[in-house]
C-alpha cells in the first residue's frame, strides 16, 4: 500500500508543478502591470506642464471704427498689426526660455493674421516655427443683429438701454438673432465658404455650427469641448500653447481653465490687443498662482507681460481689478504736479484736478456701462442658471474703468485721440 501511494504521490507532483508554474506566472504578469502603471502615473507626475500663452488679435479695422465685429471677417489694421509684432517680441524677451510648441487661433483672419505675424518673428530670432491650427471654436461672441454696428451710437440711441446692457455685460444675455436678410448674415453661402476654407484641416463645420447670437454662457458651452479634448491634454503632456483669439472667445477660454471666475466677471477680463497673458498649470491642470516676479490683474490669475500691468496696479489701489474715480484722481493730480512749477498748492489746482478726474472717467470708461461692477439688483434674474448652477442677476451700472478699458484709453492718449480737455494733463 505503502508503494501505490508513493507512485500516486509522485504522479502528481508534475501537475502541482504546472499550477505553481501557472499561478507564479500570473502574479509576476500582475506584478508588471502594477509597476507598468506606477511607472506611468508616476512619469505623468514628473512631467511639467506646459504654460498656456493668451494672445488677443492686434487691432482691427473694426476695432478702430467702434463697430460690433463678432464672427464678421475684418483685418488688422498697420497699428493692429504692429501689435502683433510687438506681442511676439514680448515673448522673446519677458517669457524667459519658452518655446512655443503649437500655435490654436480662431478661422477668422484677424486671428490667423497675428499668429502669422508671431511664428514669423519666433523664426527670424531663431525658434522653430510652431504648427498653426485653426478651429471655429475659437471664434468671436457673435452679436446677432448688433453686428456690424456702431458701439456709440447703438448705445446712445438704442430704445431699451436695460436690455443692451443685459444682451452685453451678462453671462446669459443674448442679443436677437441675427436674420437672413442681415448685411452681414453669418450663413450666407459666400461666409460659410470662407469659414471652411480657413477651417480646412480642423474639426467640420457644419451649417448649424455657424451660431446667429450668442451669450458668453453660449461661448464657455463652444470652446470648452476644445478646451478638454486637445488644448488641456497638449498643456499636461508639456507642450507649451499660443492661443490667438478674440476678447469673448478668450474669455470663455478662461472659464475653462480658472474656474473660480465668476460668470458675471466673465464679460469685463481685461484682454486688451496684443498683450500677452500667461497661465501656469500644476500637474492636475489646476492654475499654479502666483509666480515670484510677475504682474497679476485680479480676478486673473495669468499674468502679463510688458509694463502696462505694472502701472494699472500702482494706480489701482484697493486691488479690485478696476479704477474708480478716486484712483483716476491720481493720475490727474500727478499731472498737475508736474506742470505746478512754484508748488502753491492753490485749491484751484484740486479743483481742476477733480474735474480731471471726471474727465478721465468719461474717457476712459468708454462704453460708459460700469462694466468692472459686480453689483447686482436685489431682484431681477437672468434667463438661465449659471455655471454652477446659480441664477444670473442684473448688473447695476457703477463707473469704474477695468484695465481693458484703461489700455484702451491710454492707446489713445498715445496716439493723440484725447479729449480736448484731457491735453494739458498729456505731457
Amino acid at each position: 500500500g505503502r508503494s501505490k501511494r508513493g507512485t500516486a504521490r509522485a504522479a502528481r507532483q508534475p501537475v502541482r508543478h504546472r499550477q505553481c508554474s501557472i499561478l507564479m506566472g500570473a502574479v509576476r504578469s500582475r506584478s508588471l502591470l502594477i509597476l507598468a502603471q506606477l511607472a506611468a502615473s508616476t512619469a505623468a507626475a514628473l512631467t511639467t506642464p506646459g504654460r498656456l500663452v493668451l494672445l488677443r488679435h492686434g487691432e482691427s479695422a473694426w476695432n478702430a471704427a467702434g463697430r460690433f465685429t463678432g464672427w464678421e471677417d475684418v483685418p488688422l489694421t498697420p497699428r493692429g498689426e504692429e501689435e502683433a509684432r510687438t506681442a511676439a517680441e514680448l515673448l522673446l524677451t519677458e517669457a524667459g526660455d519658452l518655446r512655443i510648441d503649437t500655435v490654436y487661433t480662431s478661422v477668422l483672419g484677424r486671428a490667423l493674421r497675428t499668429a502669422g505675424l508671431c511664428v514669423e518673428a519666433l523664426r527670424r530670432n531663431g525658434r522653430p516655427p510652431p504648427p498653426i491650427l485653426p478651429t471655429w471654436r475659437l471664434n468671436e461672441r457673435h452679436y446677432g443683429m448688433l453686428q456690424g454696428l456702431d458701439k456709440r451710437d447703438t448705445l446712445e440711441k438704442w430704445p431699451d438701454p436695460a436690455a443692451l446692457r443685459e444682451w452685453r455685460l451678462s453671462f446669459a444675455g443674448r442679443p436677437p438673432p441675427m436674420a437672413a436678410d442681415h448685411p452681414f448674415y453669418s450663413r450666407s453661402p459666400e461666409r460659410l465658404a470662407a469659414l471652411r476654407a480657413a477651417n480646412a484641416d480642423g474639426e467640420p463645420l457644419r451649417d448649424e455650427d455657424v451660431p446667429l447670437t450668442e451669450s458668453i454662457a453660449d461661448c464657455v458651452s463652444r470652446v470648452r469641448p476644445f478646451w478638454e479634448n486637445e488644448l488641456l491634454p497638449a498643456l499636461l503632456d508639456g507642450s507649451n500653447c499660443l492661443v490667438v483669439g478674440h476678447a469673448n472667445g478668450l474669455r470663455a477660454l478662461v472659464a475653462c481653465v480658472q474656474q473660480n471666475v465668476d460668470d458675471e466677471s466673465l464679460p469685463s477680463l481685461g484682454l486688451p490687443n496684443g498683450l500677452p497673458l500667461i497661465y501656469e498649470l500644476e500637474p492636475d491642470g489646476s492654475v499654479r498662482h502666483p509666480s515670484e516676479g510677475r504682474c497679476y490683474v485680479p480676478p486673473l490669475q495669468a499674468y502679463y507681460l510688458g509694463d502696462a500691468c505694472l502701472v494699472f496696479n500702482a494706480l489701482d489701489q484697493d486691488r479690485s481689478g478696476a479704477l474708480s474715480r478716486d484712483e483716476l484722481l491720481d493720475v490727474c493730480r500727478a499731472s498737475f504736479d508736474s506742470i505746478d512749477g512754484d508748488g502753491d498748492g492753490q485749491v484751484a489746482a484740486e479743483e481742476l484736478a477733480a474735474a480731471c478726474g471726471d474727465e478721465l472717467l468719461r474717457d476712459a470708461d468708454s462704453n460708459g456701462d460700469g462694466s468692472s461692477s459686480r453689483e447686482h439688483a436685489a431682484a431681477g434674474y437672468g434667463p438661465s442658471q449659471g455655471r454652477l448652477g446659480a441664477p444670473h442677476r442684473t448688473y447695476v451700472p457703477r463707473r469704474l474703468v477695468n484695465f481693458l478699458e484703461y489700455m484702451a484709453w491710454w492707446n489713445r492718449q498715445k496716439r493723440g485721440a484725447a479729449g480736448t480737455s484731457l491735453k494739458s494733463f498729456d505731457q
